[in-house]
C-alpha cells in the first residue's frame, strides 16, 4: 500500500470504459495547459483556470498520486480534482493545478493490468510503489512548487496566495511552507499524508509541521493518522500556526477527490469539505 494512504482508503477514481470518457454530457475543462520551466527538470505542466475579472486570490493545487485527466487527457482516471479547480475559478480565484508527476503518476508509472481491466487494478498492491515514492522527494517536488508559485505571482502579483493539497499534495505543500520556499497566505489540506516526511523520506514530521508559516485548514478522515485529533502533535502544530483541524470521522481517506458520490453520505461529506474550503479562503481575504 502506498505510504500516503492508510488501510481502507478510497482507491483511484476510475471510469468503467473508454466510452465514459467521451460522453457528450461530460463538461469540457474550463482551463488550459501552461508549461513553466524548472531548473534541471523537464518543464512543469500546469492546468490553469482563470476567473472572470481580477482574481481575488490565487490557489496552487497539488494532487494526490493518481492521474488527473485535465493534465493527462489520455488516462482513464476520474477528474474530480480538475472539476474542483474549475469551481474555484468560478468563485473568483486564479487556479493552477501542478502536474508534479508529469506523465508518470503512480497508476501509470508503477504498473497496469495486462488485460486492460483498469477497474480491477489495485494500485495499492502494485510492485515498485516504494521506489516510486522515493523518486518523488522534495528535491524534485520542491522546485516544481516554487516555479508554479512564481507563475501565479507573476499573473496576479497583488493577490493573496493560497494552497490546496490532496493526500500527497498535503505533504508537498506543508514541506514548501515549512522551508519557506512558498510564501502562502493560507493552506487547505484534504486527508493529510504528512506522515510521508518520516515514513518515506526519513525526516522529522513534527519539525515540518511546527514550521508551518500560515493558517491551515486540515480535513481529517476517520482512518487518517490520529495525530490530527485530540491532543495530537499535528493538531497542535496546525493550531499554533493559526489554523484548525476539522474531523470527518465518518469518511475514509481520499473521500474528497476519490470517494463514490453515488453514496449520499460520501456526497454530503465532499460537499461539506468543499464548503469549508471556500469559507476558509474567504476568511483570509
Amino acid at each position: 500500500m502506498p505510504a500516503c494512504c492508510p488501510p481502507g482508503s478510497w482507491p483511484q477514481l476510475m471510469e468503467t470504459s473508454n466510452a465514459d470518457l467521451n460522453k457528450e454530457e461530460t463538461p469540457a475543462p474550463k482551463g488550459s495547459i501552461e508549461k513553466v520551466s524548472v531548473e534541471d527538470q523537464e518543464d512543469l505542466p500546469l492546468y490553469v483556470v482563470e476567473p472572470e475579472g481580477t482574481p481575488k486570490g490565487t490557489i496552487l493545487v497539488v494532487p494526490d498520486i493518481y492521474s488527473v485527466r485535465v493534465l493527462t487527457p489520455e488516462v482513464r482516471s476520474g477528474d474530480r480534482i480538475g472539476s474542483i479547480c474549475d469551481a474555484l475559478a468560478d468563485q473568483g480565484y486564479l487556479v493552477a493545478l501542478a502536474g508534479i508527476f508529469r506523465d508518470k503518476p503512480f497508476d501509470v508509472a508503477v504498473s497496469g493490468p495486462d488485460d486492460g481491466e483498469f477497474c480491477k487494478f489495485d494500485c495499492f498492491a502494485a510492485d515498485g510503489g516504494v521506489d516510486w515514492f522515493k523518486s518523488q522527494g522534495y528535491e524534485k517536488v520542491g522546485p516544481c512548487l516554487v516555479a508554479a508559485s512564481a507563475f501565479l505571482k507573476g499573473k496576479a502579483p497583488d493577490a493573496k496566495a493560497f494552497g490546496a493539497g490532496f493526500c500527497f499534495g498535503t505533504w508537498a505543500l506543508s514541506k514548501a511552507s515549512s522551508t519557506g520556499d512558498c510564501d502562502l497566505d493560507g493552506l487547505v489540506a484534504f486527508h493529510p499524508a504528512t506522515i510521508l516526511e518520516n515514513a518515506v523520506f526519513g525526516r522529522d514530521e513534527g519539525e515540518m509541521m511546527n514550521g508551518l508559516k500560515q493558517p491551515s485548514l486540515f480535513m481529517w478522515a476517520g482512518n487518517d493518522h490520529p495525530s490530527y485529533t485530540g491532543d495530537g502533535t499535528n493538531k497542535a502544530a496546525v493550531e499554533a500556526s493559526g489554523g484548525k483541524v476539522i474531523e470527518f470521522a465518518d469518511q475514509l481517506h481520499g473521500w474528497v477527490s476519490r470517494g463514490d458520490v453515488a453514496d449520499s453520505g460520501v456526497k454530503a461529506g465532499v460537499e461539506k469539505a468543499l464548503t469549508d474550503m471556500k469559507e476558509f479562503y474567504e476568511s483570509l481575504l
